[in-house]
C-alpha cells in the first residue's frame, strides 16, 4: 500500500510534522528527557513542543525544560556548505526572538523526500533519516521583512542527546544558549 499523498502529488505536511515530533523524541529520551506536544493554546503561541530535563541541576535551576518550535522539510536545498539557510515566517521569527521565561529552540528536521525513506528498521537497529539542527534566536533583531527571513543554522548544530544534554545543562546554568 502507498502512502497518503496530498492533492499536490507530495507526502501531507501532517505526516512531516509528526515525523519531526517523534524524531525529537527520539532524541530527547535518549538523552534521558521527556517531551511533551503542546497544547493549542501554546501552539498558537508559537510552541510545538516542550522538552524538560527532570533532576537536572545547574547553578541556578533544578530540572530545566525549554520550547521549540519545529519546523520540517523535505528541501535539501537548504543545506549549505557551513549552515542550512532555512526561510522562517517573520511572524514565528518575532515570536522566537523574545525574551521569554522558558528558553525557545527553533529546530528544523530534513528529511528524505520519499516517506518509505524516513525510517529503516531491522531486527538489530532503527534509523531515523536525516538530522535536526538547533538554534536559539533570543535576542536576535526584530525583522523587517513582511513574510519570511532566512534563519541561517550552523551545520555543526545538530541535535543529538549530547547536544541536547548541553543545551539543558547551560539552561538549568542560566548560560546563553
Amino acid at each position: 500500500m502507498s502512502p497518503p499523498e496530498s492533492t499536490t502529488g507530495t507526502y501531507n505536511t501532517i505526516h512531516q510534522e509528526e515525523f519531526s515530533y517523534a524524531f525529537i523524541g527520539a532524541i530527547a529520551t535518549a538523552a534521558g528527557y521527556t517531551v511533551k506536544l503542546a497544547t493549542r493554546s501554546e501552539d498558537i503561541a508559537g510552541a510545538d513542543l516542550t522538552i524538560a530535563a527532570p533532576g537536572i541541576t545547574g547553578k541556578v535551576t533544578r530540572s530545566p525544560v525549554c520550547d521549540a518550535q519545529v519546523k520540517c522539510t523535505t528541501d535539501s536545498g537548504i543545506l549549505k556548505e557551513t549552515h542550512i539557510h532555512y526561510p522562517l515566517q517573520v511572524h514565528n521569527y518575532n515570536r522566537l526572538i523574545a525574551n521569554t521565561f522558558k528558553p525557545q529552540l527553533l529546530i528544523i528536521v530534513v528529511i528524505p523526500k520519499n516517506l518509505p525513506d524516513w525510517l529503516q528498521s531491522t531486527e538489530t537497529k532503527t534509523t531515523l533519516q536525516r538530522c535536526a539542527y538547533w538554534i536559539s534566536l533570543r535576542g536576535h533583531p526584530p525583522s523587517n521583512n513582511n513574510e519570511k527571513i532566512t534563519i541561517r543554522i550552523p551545520r555543526s548544530q545538530i541535535l543529538t542527546p549530547k547536544s541536547l544534554q548541553d543545551i539543558m545543562q547551560r539552561i538549568a546554568d542560566a548560560e546563553d544558549l
